[in-house]
């Protein structure tokens, strides 16, 4: 991925709690392989591209049968997880695919997305998550669950805990003001002080205001003052994302995408929701941003919404001209 010019460092005074739109590529040379129920969808070559194998890769695995009459199933969602992980890392050993990304001495913070449900991050994509980390080694005390609010976190199934033993999680506590662009946040210090690497687990949906919100605008969630990332379209939210502590230490993202929403978001509305099924992984949080978007638009298509997406994504394309990420997808080596 390509470095971004700092923007803000790890510095920061600590707080206390208190148009253009992304444009459709066709892809050639589809191929789907199953694999346990799991459902592979390789694109080999981009248009245009020559067939020429591309540095950043994007992981798209679906299955099924990962969810039937709106629950979940974990060991699908597992499977899914492991399948994503091994495409990615080209290791089908779990502990090596994991080692390849994460050490043991490590501590790992997981920032989920549990707002507006059920388009959320599924626990049981976390805990597909969380099984990874530990066999890599890491102590399950050394991972931490977080995001906005401990009461989103218990009404999204997760189990609160902030002791010395076991999974930690829990809302953020503490914050540190930092700048981002023209905006100043309060990062969680979860980020700047606790943890050594991210996975981001962000939701899969539209965004009546920033067009998607997907990985970079997950993070949100980690700042104590949100709100004063909306204007603009959500521009800013790429600034957020070139801050040191998410630019430097985010490790993977894993999109939650067993159920999607292509319109009318973030809030829950039924009629554009529907059950993808799957995940989207990568390392690159521009280039899965764009894959994501991508896939809501196709879904916005099918139900004959015209055009690209409405509003335009302005932060995803602005990251992409921060040098954070790949944002073209002719550029995307999409699996």
């Amino acid at each position: 991925m390509a470095k971004a010019p700092d923007a803000g460092g790890t510095s920061g005074r600590k707080i206390g709690r208190g148009g253009s739109s992304l444009s459709r590529r066709a892809f050639i040379g589809v191929s789907v392989v199953g694999l346990g129920g799991v459902a592979f969808r390789r694109f080999s070559r981009a248009e245009g591209s020559g067939g020429i194998e591309k540095e950043t890769k994007v992981v798209i695995v679906r299955n099924a049968g990962a969810i039937s009459e709106g629950k979940v199933n974990a060991t699908a969602a597992e499977n899914m997880v492991h399948g994503a992980i091994s495409l990615l890392t080209g290791k089908h050993d779990e502990t090596l695919a994991w080692k390849t990304l994460f050490s043991a001495k490590e501590k790992v913070a997981i920032k989920v997305n549990t707002r507006h449900p059920p388009v959320i991050a599924d626990r049981e994509v976390v805990n597909g998550i969380v099984k990874g980390l530990k066999s890599a080694g890491i102590d399950e005390n050394r991972i931490i669950i977080y995001d906005l609010t401990d009461e989103e976190l218990e009404k999204a199934g997760y189990v609160l805990n902030d002791s010395s033993k076991g999974v930690r999680c829990h809302a953020s506590r503490d914050y540190r003001e930092m700048k981002a662009g023209p905006v100043t946040v309060r990062l969680s210090t979860v980020l700047t002080d606790e943890a050594d690497a991210i996975v981001n687990v962000p939701a899969f949906r539209h965004h009546v205001i920033a067009g998607v919100t997907v990985s970079m605008k997950n993070h949100l969630g980690s700042v104590r003052n949100p709100r004063q990332l909306h204007r603009d379209s959500c521009m800013y939210v790429a600034d957020l994302n070139a801050l040191d502590p998410i630019r430097k230490k985010t490790r993977l993202i894993v999109v939650s995408a067993i159920r999607g929403q292509c319109g009318g978001g973030p809030s829950y509305r039924p009629v554009f929701a529907w059950e993808y099924a799957g995940l989207i992984a990568g390392t690159d949080p521009v280039a899965v941003d764009t894959v994501a978007a991508n896939e809501l638009e196709a879904q916005r298509h099918k139900k004959g919404i015209e055009g690209p997406i409405r509003p335009p994504v302005k932060h995803i394309l602005r990251a992409a001209e921060m040098g954070l990420g790949t944002g073209d997808l002719a550029k995307i080596n999409v699996v």
